[in-house]
C-alpha cells in the first residue's frame, strides 16, 4: 500500500470528505485530491499534521510499517457490539417499564424506563466518544431506538395532562380523546422526522466517503 492509498484509507475510516480533511490541513481540496490519486505527495508538515489528525505515526503513513494493533482491532468489535446493543436498551426500557406499571401500577415503571433509555444514550455517546464507533453508528443508534424513547416520553407527558397520573403507554379511560389524537399525531411526526433526518445524514456521510 502506498502513501496515497493509505491517507484515502485513513480519510474514509475517519469518515470525512476531501474538503473537511482539505480545511483540516489548511489546503484546498484539489491537493487532497493529487495525493490521494499520487499526482503530488504532502509537504512534511502536512504529514506531521494528518498523523496527528489520524492518531497514526508519521511512520505508518510514510512506510506503513505500522499494523494495526490488537487493542485496535478489539475496541472495533466492541464498538460494533455496544453499536448494536445499545439501541435495544431503550426498547427493553419501554417494554419493561409497561410490563412493571400494568403489574403493579408504581413509579418504579417510570424510573426503569428512564433509567435503560438514558443508559442507551449514554453507551452510545461514550463509544462515539472513545472512537470505538463511528458517526453511522449514532445515526443507526436513533433510527432504531427513537421510536421506543418517543413513545415512552410522550407517554408520560400525555398521562401527566390528562389525569396527572404517570404511566408509560396511554391510559385510554379518559374523556379526553383530543390528547390522545395530539399524543399519536406528535408521536408519528417524532418518529418520521428522526428518521429523514437520520437517512439523509447517512446518505451524506456514504456520499463524502465515496468522493
Amino acid at each position: 500500500m502506498k502513501l496515497a492509498d493509505r491517507i484515502l484509507e485513513l480519510r474514509k475510516q475517519k469518515g470525512i470528505s476531501q474538503e473537511a480533511l482539505a480545511d483540516i490541513l489548511g489546503v484546498s481540496r484539489q491537493a487532497i485530491s493529487k495525493w490521494e490519486s499520487e499526482q503530488s505527495t504532502p509537504e512534511l508538515d502536512k504529514i506531521v499534521l494528518m498523523s496527528d489528525f489520524f492518531e497514526v505515526s508519521t511512520d505508518y503513513l510514510l512506510k506503513g510499517i505500522e499494523p494495526a494493533s490488537e487493542d485496535n482491532g478489539k475496541s472495533r468489535r466492541i464498538g460494533n457490539a455496544l453499536s448494536l446493543l445499545s439501541p435495544w436498551m431503550a426498547w427493553i426500557g419501554l417494554i419493561t417499564s409497561c410490563a412493571f406499571w400494568y403489574e403493579y401500577q408504581n413509579a418504579f415503571a417510570i424510573m426503569d424506563g428512564f433509567i435503560w433509555m438514558i443508559g442507551s444514550v449514554v453507551v452510545i455517546y461514550v463509544s462515539k466518544l472513545n472512537r470505538v464507533i463511528d458517526q453511522k453508528a449514532v445515526c443507526r443508534y436513533w433510527m432504531i431506538s427513537i421510536p421506543a424513547i418517543s413513545a415512552f416520553v410522550l407517554s408520560v407527558l400525555y398521562n401527566y395532562l390528562s389525569l396527572r397520573a404517570l404511566a408509560p403507554y396511554p391510559l385510554l379511560h379518559t374523556n379526553r380523546y383530543s390528547l390522545l389524537v395530539i399524543y399519536l399525531l406528535l408521536l408519528i411526526s417524532v418518529i418520521i422526522a428522526v428518521e429523514i433526518a437520520m437517512y439523509k445524514r447517512i446518505k451524506k456521510q456514504n456520499k463524502s466517503l465515496a468522493r
